[in-house]
């Protein structure tokens, strides 16, 4: 559980990171408040470091992304959509179901406010696919 405290920490700060706006700041202080209430959760068999590996590896891939780095990040972005089904967050439940759709809601926004900061239209080309069709898997978990 505390990794997933650490999770939505991570997720929050790259949202604040990225976007830089007050509205940014005080949803990740609302988070904050909200994580340490998740250290109680039983998420059961549901993997959390294996989605806190891969949400890090997305999110570190937008901060620099280029036009040589864009193949890769979008590599990793595929990898996500194509594993989400089968990591059982249709199985999950209650509290536990509400907390990973929350994560998966605030990593989706932080994805979104990253590609909004691409204005190179190469990269755009190469990322804009595979986010969506992420974005769509995500949002079916909302």
């Amino acid at each position: 559980m505390k990794k997933l405290t650490q999770l939505s920490l991570l997720l929050v700060a790259l949202m604040v990171a990225f976007t830089g706006c007050d509205a940014a700041k005080e949803a990740a202080n609302d988070a904050k408040d909200k994580a340490v209430d998740m250290a109680s959760i039983d998420f059961g068999d549901f993997d959390m470091d294996g989605l806190q590996e891969k949400f890090t590896g997305i999110t570190d891939g937008f901060k620099d992304v280029t036009a040589d780095s864009a193949e890769g990040l979008s590599t990793k972005i595929s990898d996500l959509s194509g594993s989400i089904e089968g990591m059982g967050i249709d199985k999950l439940t209650g509290p536990a179901k509400t907390a990973v759709s929350g994560v998966l809601s605030k990593f989706g926004a932080a994805v979104k406010a990253a590609m909004e900061n691409i204005s190179d239209e190469g990269i755009l080309a190469k990322l804009k696919p595979v986010v969506e069709a992420l974005m769509e898997k995500l949002n079916a978990y909302n």
